[in-house]
């Protein structure tokens, strides 16, 4: 398949819902959306995600080892001190399971955990594979992809993490041969780039989970599997997890290397979504899955669209449809699904929306320009969202 028909193919499973950039919007007010305030962080480091216990206590992470909390639904936020404070570390992924345990992922190989609210954090170092705290690296960047105002397109490392309980979590890590052009070696000849991580006893200690070794490739590709990320891993308290990625593998001959994985329980295997050799047809760049079947993602790296784009799956993540239409120039950064048909999105120059029936999107009036990284909705109606220069929003 050449390079105008995948465009073709990624148009339709790709398309997007119509968003919009941040700021007022007039068809946004008339459907009554929720207000967006901005508070006081107490801080000028880069935020980049948060994740809360309750609809009033949340935390916030971010570069230097910042770690901030709230527990008045967000008008006063506090420093919490942990084993990387003022270093130059970056954290960037959080999750949080009622009544106290959280867990971050300390760039690029170390989990935080804290199991009292953020009153003290121990420190656990996995052998991921890689060294080093950029965010950044162009090894993973084609020169045709057009994104700007992303500090961690290409991730390598930890790089997300997803809890089951308060005792039982998954985090995914990726090297670089993840996103190499050419065919891997046989599964036998070496563990797979993308890995999985599990524990089970609170985060006292972590095991390397077993997933595919490669994926099929997803357009004119030479014969053979190919080595794929995973950057992003979504849990059900019921154990269902599910992590996915992806990359383009080249151009003249263009394709994509895509995995969206599924366990269904601590000890199954991580396995794709169904029986067959491409795994899946797409995974976004983050996803969220608020059911056994509905996923949602976005994608802002694709060299054959425009803009960013929304993505739904009602079969678990073994195909995603369109869902609207090319958005804008704004760069998607998180996504998360508080119901199974609604979710808020977070991305640059301080874009929000809400999805809402699945497929509706409403922009929400944003009080800031700052680029958002993460956003976190404890329920339907309140969210919080983070992102440069301490910048905290709070919506209710």
């Amino acid at each position: 398949m050449g390079a105008r028909p995948l465009r073709r193919l990624l148009g339709s499973v790709l398309g997007v819902l119509l968003l919009a950039g941040c700021g007022s919007s007039p068809a946004g007010d008339r459907a009554g959306s929720g207000v967006w305030r901005s508070a006081t962080s107490g801080t000028q480091a880069r935020l980049y995600d948060v994740a809360c216990l309750s609809a009033s206590r949340c935390e916030a992470v971010g570069e230097a080892g910042t770690i901030l909390s709230t527990a008045d639904g967000g008008t006063t936020w506090r420093a919490q001190v942990d084993p990387l404070q003022g270093t130059s570390t970056a954290l960037y992924r959080i999750a949080c399971v009622a009544p106290s345990s959280c867990y971050v992922i300390a760039r690029p190989d170390t989990i935080l955990v804290t199991h009292d609210g953020g009153a003290s954090w121990s420190s656990h170092v996995l052998p991921v594979g890689v060294s080093g705290s950029d965010l950044t690296d162009s090894a993973c960047l084609l020169d045709y992809t057009q994104i700007s105002g992303r500090p961690a397109l290409c991730r390598l490392g930890l790089l997300d993490i997803a809890c089951v309980s308060g005792r039982e979590c998954y985090a995914v890590s990726t090297t670089s041969p993840a996103y190499g052009a050419q065919p891997i070696m046989p599964a036998t000849a070496s563990a797979p780039a993308s890995s999985v991580w599990a524990t089970g006893d609170g985060g006292a200690s972590w095991s390397r989970q077993s997933v595919p070794p490669g994926v099929a490739c997803n357009g004119d590709c030479t014969e053979g599997r190919y080595g794929y990320p995973l950057v992003w891993v979504s849990c059900l308290s019921g154990g269902v997890c599910r992590a996915g990625g992806g990359h383009v593998l080249g151009c003249g001959h263009c394709g994509f290397a895509y995995a969206v994985l599924v366990t269904r329980g601590r000890g199954t295997q991580w396995a794709c979504p169904q029986p067959a050799a491409s795994c899946t047809t797409f995974s976004p760049d983050a996803g969220d899955c608020p059911s056994s079947a509905t996923c949602f993602g976005i994608q802002s790296t694709n060299p054959f669209g425009s803009g960013s784009s929304v993505a739904r799956s009602t079969d678990g993540g073994a195909q995603w449809v369109q869902a609207g239409q090319d958005w804008t120039a704004s760069v998607l950064e998180d996504i998360i699904c508080p119901a199974t048909t609604t979710c808020y999105v977070a991305g640059s120059g301080g874009t929000i929306a809400r999805i809402t029936d699945g497929s509706n999107a409403t922009v929400e009036r944003s009080p800031t320009t700052d680029d958002l990284y993460g956003i976190a909705c404890p329920d339907a109606a309140t969210c919080y969202a983070v992102g440069d220069g301490g910048t905290v929003l709070v919506r209710r």
